[in-house]
């Protein structure tokens, strides 16, 4: 086995991608951590997925990523492999800027961090040197001087927001374009080093219907709102006493004009945390055998009450994203003895039934809570078999609502 001390250094090509701004967001309120956190990581793997062969992931250090390529001593393969290097680094620029477009298209929060997507920019320092590589404790570990060398470029005289700053090495071994290069040096306790600028060019443009049309459960500023939604929602499972800007409980089910004798078949703790905005069997009774979709059904209340209707011949299933709803929900359906009744974990945007399952798709107070609601709708009219029925309550407004509003998160979630 050979011994640390008998390493011979390895040719390498090292590189820092940093993403500038961090610190900003992270000094924000507690809100504003929470979301900011959630932010970079979605920016940091969307530069991980960059990265490939030549190069390889180091380490994670906070804000940014080491990232290294082993040269070559072979002409045609370096060339090759130089040319790789470049690319896949302006496609981590085209990706990063590409994930801040499509956050900030669903983003309705105002935090700090939420309003200031914008201002998160990405920077890239290129040497080229040699390292050791070890392991420690299965990880992969390069050091020496060239790595400090290439650290210690991050701390730099330039006065741009987004580049890319290569040593001379650097230069030389790749083939990084000589059109808008800036020749500079840095110097630091390592040295003076001569260094070449270039500010990368990518195409981000905003294209909301592409955008759109690529909806994610993953897009992070999705989350954000979810979360938001999932907080306040939680509360009202949990703590259904403590008041919310909207009606809950017995009172709710009294202004949107629920049977009495409804309401009566229904466990109490699931009534109490109703927080429906209308009635949607308004619209229409259910009839024995039907199969039911009920979106966003909390607490379960209008889907306990569809499971009588259907009877033991239908099925209903409930589609809820908050956990404590579907606890306190599936425990009142055992408790009840109905069989006919279901609750799965999901989202509006892509629900977990098959096509043309449904004979009813029920919703209360659900749709307006959701950023893309024509896809909501898709999913509804996908799950609904032909000739079925929507039967939804929820917010109408008889004018636009205004981008302060729309972008107002508090306002979401209450």
């Amino acid at each position: 086995m050979t011994s640390p001390l008998d390493q011979q250094p390895t040719p390498v090509v090292l590189l820092v991608a940093d993403i500038s701004g961090y610190t900003d967001f992270m000094l924000s309120h507690e809100k504003a951590v929470a979301h900011s956190q959630m932010i970079i990581r979605e920016l940091i793997e969307a530069l991980i997925r960059q990265i490939d062969v030549p190069l390889q992931l180091i380490e994670l250090e906070g804000d940014a990523l080491f990232i290294y390529a082993p040269k070559t001593v072979d002409p045609g393969a370096w060339s090759r492999r130089g040319q790789r290097i470049v690319e896949r680094i302006l496609q981590m620029f085209a990706a990063f800027g590409r994930s801040i477009v499509e956050i900030g298209s669903y983003s309705v929060c105002r935090c700090p961090a939420c309003s200031n997507i914008n201002e998160l920019k990405l920077k890239i320092v290129v040497h080229s040197g040699e390292g050791l590589l070890n392991e420690v404790g299965g990880f992969p570990v390069l050091s020496g001087v060239d790595t400090i060398i290439v650290h210690r470029l991050l701390k730099n005289s330039v006065e741009l927001d987004e580049y890319i700053l290569m040593t001379e090495a650097a230069h030389r071994d790749l083939p990084f374009p000589d059109q808008g290069i800036v020749e500079g040096s840095e110097q630091y306790d390592v040295g003076t080093f001569k260094t070449f600028l270039l500010r990368p060019e990518y195409a981000a443009e905003f294209d909301e219907a592409a955008i759109r049309e690529s909806f994610s459960d993953s897009n992070v500023a999705v989350r954000i709102l979810r979360d938001e939604i999932q907080r306040e929602y939680t509360e009202v499972a949990c703590d259904p006493s403590k008041g919310f800007h909207f009606n809950t409980g017995q009172r709710a089910a009294e202004i949107n004009e629920y049977d009495p004798e409804w309401i009566a078949s229904i466990p109490g703790d699931v009534v109490e945390s109703f927080a429906g905005l209308g009635n949607p069997f308004s619209l229409g009774t259910l009839q024995p055998g039907e199969h039911v979709l009920d979106v966003g059904s909390g607490a379960g209340l209008d889907s306990l009450i569809a499971g009588q209707m259907v009877g033991v011949d239908g099925h209903v299933i409930g589609v809820e994203m908050t956990a404590a709803m579907i606890e306190k929900a599936q425990a009142a359906a055992d408790a009840m003895g109905i069989d006919q009744v279901e609750f799965r974990e999901g989202y509006m945007e892509s629900l977990p039934v098959p096509d043309a399952w449904a004979d009813v798709v029920i919703s209360n107070g659900c749709l307006n809570l959701a950023p893309d609601k024509s896809r909501v709708l898709n999913e509804m009219f996908r799950v609904l078999r032909p000739g079925g029925r929507l039967q939804i309550a929820d917010v109408t407004v008889l004018k636009a609502v205004p981008p302060e509003a729309r972008g107002d998160i508090d306002l979401w979630t209450h």
